[in-house]
C-alpha cells in the first residue's frame, strides 16, 4: 500500500513526541487514502465512515465533513491537490471540498476558484422545506451524474503569509446520497494556479465535446467540409420540418467562454426551430458531416475563411459573420467578441430577444433558412453600461453586449463563461474620492490648507504630492495598472473655491474645471514618474461640468462628464440642454478620450411617469458624432427592481451603444411587441402620450423631478388610465396581464399621490372616486408582484403607505401675502428628500395642507432641498420656509436655513426661533432668486445634529416678488453674496 511509509511515520513521529505539522511537512496530506481509517482527519456529522468502495479504500460522508489541519505550505508556492470522488444519487453541487489557511495574519476564510450554494439548515432541519443559501468559495464543487469514481485535480496558490493549510471534504446538509473520497494528495507544482474558468471549461468539454473519431476517417470528412460549395441557392438552411440540418463546430482546444458560446448557439437554435439540440458540438477531431455553424478562430475551417482577415481592427467586442461554402462562420478577435457575435446572430438572425433579465422571447420557426453571410460588427462605444436592476444582471447584460462593469456590479462575482468584462474604469479598486485619498481625520490638523470651500485646495503643491503617493500605493496593489483609468472622484457638493484656484481658474475663462484639471494633470504626471504608463481618471460634475478655456486633457487621462443637471425632457444637445451640451462638445474637443456618465432615471420617483426613452436615444445618436466620446454609462435604478420602463430603458440603450443609427422609436415597438404581446398597442401609444404631453407642458424631467409636473393633469391621467384599460382587456394571459399591471403602476401612483387634486376635478373625479378602492388594491398587489423596494431614492414601501394615508386638504394663503403680491406655493411634494426616513412627509394638523417633512435630527444634513426650477419662470423671488419643531427643545442650534452656492449662506435658527406652537417663516438668505434648470442651484432645511426623534418640520414653501419685512429670524452665516 503506497500510504503506508506516511502512515508509519505519522505514528513513529508520535512516539518520538514530533508534531503533526513536522510529519506532514516532508509529504503534505497524511493517510489521504484512509489506509489507517480515519487518523489524523477528524469528522463532523454523523455516519461518516471508511469502507471499501468498488475496490477502493475511501471514507463515505453522509452529511457533514471530514477534516484535515496542520498542512504545512508555504506563502506564495503553488501546489496541486488531487483526489478521487464518487458521489452516489447526489445533486450537482452538493459534493464540495474546501481550503482555508493559518499563518501570520492570513485570514480564515475560504478560498478557491470555485463558488458553492451552501444550504442554511442544519441536519436536524431536513424534514423542512429548502430555505435559503449562501455563496461560499470552494475548492472545488461536483455531485450528480452516474455515481463512479472521478479524479478531481486542480494547482492552487497559498497566500502571502500562510504557513498551514486546512482541508475541508464535504457534503452538504439535507441532499441525498453519500460521497465518497480517497486518494487526496496535496504536493508542490511548478503549473499555475487553476482558475475557475479553467474548472469550467473541463467539466463543460467533458459534456459537450465528443470523443476523438478514427484519425483517417475524420481527416478524409474535415477535407471535404472545407472542399464544399455555397448551396445552389444560395441559403443555409439551419433548420427544416422542426430538424436541425446545421451542426456547431468548435475548436476543442477553445476556452471556456468560446466553448460556452458554441453550446449555447447549438442549444438556442435548436430551441427556436422546435428540435432535439445536438448532444456534442464538432470538432476538428471528430467532425460532423452537416453544414457547420463555426464558432471562434481555433479550427481548421475559421483558419481557412479568415486567413486575410484584420481581427486587430475588430477591437475587443467586435467580430466577424462569414459563409464558407455551406458554413457560416463567427469569430472575434479575442472570445468576447466571439461571444457577442453568438449573441448578436441569435439576436438579430434567430429573432431570440433577451428582454429582461426574466424573460426571453423565444420566436418558433421550424424552418430557420438565412442568406448568405457577410458581416463585420464593431460598436461605436467601447464602454457601454446601464446601471440598473436590469443591467446589474451579468448573464442579460453579456447577451445584450453591454460590456461595461463599473460600481456595484464590479464587486460581485461572474459566471467564468461570460466573464469577460471592460473593467477597466471605475470598477472595485480603481475609484477613490478626495477624502478617500486624503482622509480628512488623518490629515487636517497637520494640513487645514489643504481643504477648502467643501473640496480640496487644489494648487496646493504638497497636496498633490500626497495624493500621487496615494494612488500610487493603490495602482501597486493592482494585478495590472498599465490596463486601468485610475479614477479621482470629487466630493458629492460644491466647491467655494480658494483664492489660488480662483486665480487659476480666472486665467481660464473662470471654470472651476481649470484647477481641477491642472491638479489631475500634475498628479498624473507624478504617478507616472514612478509607473510609467499610468492612466487617471476625473470627473466633470456641478462645478466643475463646463471646460476650462486654453487647456488640454493629455491622452493619459480620461475625463468623464455627469450629467446630473440634465432636463430629459430634451436630448443632451437640445434648446433645454443649450449649455450641458456645449459643455460635452467642449470636453470632446480638448480631451481624447471621453466616457459619458448620463442620469437616465427619475431618483425622485422611480414609479413615476418619466418619459425620457426618445430624448435618451436621440443623446446617444448626437453622442455618436463626438468622436472622444468612446464610453457611455447610463446610472438608472439600481436602487430597486420594478422601476417605470427599466428593461425597455436598458434594452434600447443597450441597442443604440451598439448602433447609434438604430431608429429609438422603432426599438420601443419592438421591444413592446415582444414583451407585452397581445397588450403591446396600448402601451405603445401610453408611451407616446407621456412624450407628447411633456413636449407641451414646459416641465423640466431632471433627475429628481417629484410628483408635481405640471403635464400630469387630468386630461393626461383620463387618457392615460383609458389605455391601460385597453391594455388590461387586450393581454391574453396571465404573464401579459401581469407586465401590463406593473407598467400601470406609475399612473396609479400619480392619481394616488395627487388624488386630493383629482377628486375635485370635473372629468376624472367620479371616474377615480369610483375606482379608488380597487385601484389601491391593485397598485399594492402588483407593487409585491414587481419586487418593489423603494418609490424614490431612499424611501421604502413603508414610508410610502403613510404617505398616502394622508388626508390633505387646501393649504390656503400665507398671512403675510397681502393684496397685490405675487407669490407661488411650493408644497411638501416638490421638495428632493434625502436621507431616506429621516426626511419622511407625515401628516401634521398644523400645516398648512395637513402634512410636512420630517427632518429628524439624527441625520444631520441638506435633506430637504428646492432646485431653483420650481419657482416661476418670469421675475425674481424671495422664498420663505415655513417651520417648526416637533417638540419642546432645549435652546440652542436645532437647524440651517439656506441656499447654495456659495456653500456658506445660511442661518441658524434656535428652538425659540421656531417653537413647536406653530408654523414660522424664515427667510432663506442669498435671495433674491430666478428660475433655473441648473440643479447645482438649490435651497435646503438642514437639520441639526440632536437626539432622534427630534425633528425639524418643514411645511412648505413660498416665493414672492418682494421681500416680507422682519420674517428673516436666526443668527446669519455671513457667507452669502
Amino acid at each position: 500500500m503506497k500510504s503506508l511509509p506516511r502512515i508509519v511515520a505519522f505514528y513513529l513521529a508520535l512516539a518520538m513526541g514530533c508534531t503533526l505539522s513536522n510529519v506532514a511537512a516532508a509529504d503534505g496530506i497524511v493517510n489521504g487514502g484512509f489506509e489507517a481509517e480515519l487518523s489524523p482527519w477528524w469528522q463532523q456529522g454523523q455516519a461518516i465512515r471508511v469502507q471499501q468502495v468498488e475496490g477502493r479504500q475511501a471514507v463515505l460522508v453522509p452529511s457533514g465533513m471530514v477534516v484535515q489541519e496542520h498542512i504545512p505550505v508555504t506563502g506564495g508556492h503553488n501546489y496541486r491537490i488531487t483526489m478521487d470522488i464518487r458521489s452516489e444519487a447526489t445533486r450537482s453541487g452538493t459534493v464540495y471540498v474546501q481550503m482555508s489557511f493559518r499563518g501570520s495574519g492570513v485570514s480564515e476564510e475560504w478560498r478557491g476558484p470555485s463558488l458553492v450554494a451552501v444550504d442554511k439548515r442544519s441536519t436536524s432541519e431536513c424534514g423542512q422545506p429548502p430555505g435559503a443559501t449562501r455563496e461560499e468559495k470552494a475548492v472545488l464543487v461536483t455531485g450528480g451524474g452516474a455515481p463512479e469514481w472521478r479524479t478531481h485535480s486542480l494547482v492552487f496558490t497559498a497566500p502571502n503569509g500562510a504557513s498551514e493549510m486546512v482541508l475541508y471534504l464535504r457534503k452538504g446538509n439535507c441532499s441525498p446520497g453519500v460521497a465518497a473520497y480517497t486518494n487526496v494528495s496535496i504536493s508542490p507544482s511548478d503549473e499555475p494556479a487553476t482558475s475557475a474558468a479553467d474548472l469550467a471549461r473541463v467539466a463543460l468539454a467533458a459534456e459537450r465535446l465528443p470523443a476523438l473519431a478514427a484519425t483517417a476517417e475524420n481527416a478524409a470528412r474535415l477535407e471535404r467540409q472545407l472542399g464544399l460549395s455555397a448551396p445552389s441557392d444560395d441559403v443555409h438552411h439551419l433548420a427544416e420540418g422542426g430538424t436541425m440540418r446545421m451542426r456547431v463546430h468548435v475548436g476543442s482546444g477553445e476556452d471556456i467562454i468560446t466553448l460556452q458560446a458554441a453550446a449555447d448557439l447549438s442549444d438556442f437554435a435548436a430551441r427556436v426551430a422546435g428540435a432535439e439540440p445536438a448532444a456534442h458540438l464538432s470538432t476538428d477531431e471528430a467532425v460532423a458531416e452537416e453544414p457547420l455553424l463555426v464558432i471562434g478562430r481555433d479550427n481548421a475551417l475559421a483558419a481557412r475563411a479568415f486567413s486575410s482577415e484584420d481581427f486587430g481592427s475588430l477591437g475587443e467586442d467586435g467580430f466577424l459573420i462569414r459563409s464558407l461554402g455551406p458554413h457560416i462562420l463567427i469569430a472575434g478577435a479575442n472570445p468576447r467578441g466571439t461571444m457577442y457575435g453568438v449573441n448578436w446572430f441569435l439576436d438579430r438572425r434567430l429573432g431570440v430577444r433577451w428582454l429582461a433579465p426574466d424573460v426571453t422571447y423565444w420566436p418558433a420557426t421550424t424552418d430557420i433558412a438565412l442568406p448568405a453571410q457577410d458581416e463585420r460588427q464593431v460598436p461605436r462605444f467601447a464602454f457601454r453600461e446601464v446601471l440598473s436592476i436590469e443591467g446589474e444582471d451579468k448573464a442579460w447584460r453579456q447577451r445584450n453586449l453591454l460590456n461595461g462593469e463599473s460600481h456595484g456590479p464590479s464587486y460581485r462575482p461572474t459566471p467564468p463563461e461570460i466573464d469577460s468584462w471592460n473593467a477597466s474604469w471605475a470598477a472595485k479598486d480603481l475609484i477613490a474620492n478626495f477624502y478617500q485619498l486624503l482622509p480628512p481625520n488623518t490629515y487636517r490638523a497637520e494640513h487645514p490648507e489643504w481643504y477648502q470651500g467643501g473640496q480640496l485646495a487644489m494648487m496646493d503643491n504638497a497636496m498633490r504630492a500626497e495624493m500621487a503617493r496615494a494612488v500610487i500605493e493603490r495602482l501597486r496593489a493592482l494585478p495590472d495598472y498599465r490596463s486601468v483609468w485610475f479614477a479621482i472622484h470629487d466630493m458629492d457638493w460644491g466647491w467655494d473655491m480658494d483664492p489660488d484656484s480662483r486665480a487659476f481658474a480666472d486665467r481660464h475663462g473662470g471654470h472651476a474645471s481649470a484647477p481641477r484639471l491642472d491638479m489631475m494633470i500634475d498628479v498624473a504626471d507624478q504617478v507616472r514618474a514612478v509607473l510609467p504608463d499610468a492612466r487617471l481618471a476625473f470627473n466633470a460634475y456641478h462645478w466643475s461640468f463646463t471646460p476650462p478655456e486654453g487647456m488640454t486633457v493629455p491622452d493619459y487621462i480620461l475625463v468623464y462628464p455627469m450629467t446630473i443637471h440634465v432636463d430629459y425632457s430634451q436630448g443632451l444637445n437640445e434648446p433645454a440642454n443649450a449649455e450641458l451640451g456645449r459643455d460635452l462638445a467642449g470636453w470632446n474637443a480638448i480631451a481624447e478620450h471621453v466616457l459619458v456618465w448620463d442620469h437616465i432615471t427619475n431618483f425622485g420617483g422611480f414609479i413615476q411617469p418619466t418619459p425620457n426613452l426618445l430624448p435618451i436615444g436621440r443623446s446617444i445618436q448626437w453622442l455618436d458624432e463626438l468622436d472622444a466620446v468612446d464610453g457611455y454609462m447610463g446610472e438608472g435604478s439600481f436602487n430597486t427592481a420594478g422601476a417605470e420602463f427599466a428593461a425597455l430603458r436598458a434594452w434600447m440603450i443597450s441597442r443604440l451603444l451598439w448602433d447609434p443609427q438604430r431608429d429609438p422609436q422603432a426599438l420601443i415597438e419592438d421591444f413592446s411587441r415582444h414583451y407585452y404581446g397581445s397588450a403591446a398597442g396600448p402601451i405603445v401609444e401610453y408611451i407616446a402620450l407621456m412624450h407628447e404631453r411633456l413636449d407641451g407642458s414646459g416641465d423640466v424631467l431632471a433627475e429628481k423631478t417629484t410628483v408635481e409636473m405640471a403635464m400630469f393633469d387630468a386630461d393626461f391621467i383620463v387618457l392615460a388610465d383609458a389605455l391601460f384599460d385597453e391594455a388590461e382587456a387586450l393581454a391574453d394571459d396571465p404573464t401579459i396581464l401581469a407586465r401590463v399591471r406593473e407598467a400601470r403602476v406609475p399612473v396609479d401612483y400619480v392619481m394616488l399621490m395627487r388624488r386630493h387634486e383629482y377628486l375635485t376635478d370635473a372629468t376624472l373625479g367620479q371616474r377615480l372616486a369610483a375606482t379608488l378602492d380597487d385601484r389601491v388594491q391593485r397598485f399594492w398587489q402588483t407593487i409585491d408582484a414587481a419586487g418593489i423596494r423603494q418609490y424614490m431614492q431612499g424611501h421604502d414601501l413603508d414610508s410610502l403607505r403613510r404617505l398616502l394615508a394622508i388626508e390633505r386638504h387646501p393649504s390656503g394663503i400665507p398671512g403675510f401675502v397681502a393684496e397685490g403680491i405675487q407669490w407661488k406655493d411650493i408644497q411638501d411634494l416638490r421638495f428632493n428628500r434625502y436621507s431616506g426616513p429621516n426626511s419622511d412627509i407625515v401628516a401634521d394638523p398644523m400645516a398648512s395642507d395637513g402634512a410636512a417633512i420630517a427632518l429628524d435630527r439624527s441625520s444631520a444634513g441638506w435633506n430637504a432641498q428646492l432646485k431653483f426650477d420650481s419657482l416661476p419662470r418670469e421675475g425674481r423671488w424671495w422664498v420663505y420656509l415655513a417651520v417648526r419643531t416637533s417638540a419642546v427643545m432645549e435652546g440652542g442650534a436645532v437647524a440651517r436655513i439656506g441656499s447654495a452656492p456659495p456653500m456658506g449662506c445660511y442661518v441658524t435658527v434656535t428652538s425659540s426661533d421656531i417653537p413647536d406652537t406653530g408654523y414660522t417663516w424664515v427667510e432663506v438668505p442669498g435671495g433674491p432668486f430666478a428660475y433655473s434648470t441648473d440643479h447645482a442651484l438649490s435651497l435646503y432645511a438642514q437639520p441639526m445634529s440632536g437626539p432622534s426623534g427630534q425633528a425639524v418640520l418643514l411645511d412648505r414653501a413660498a416665493a414672492v416678488d418682494r421681500p416680507v419685512p422682519g420674517a428673516r429670524i436666526g443668527q446669519s452665516s455671513g457667507g452669502c453674496p
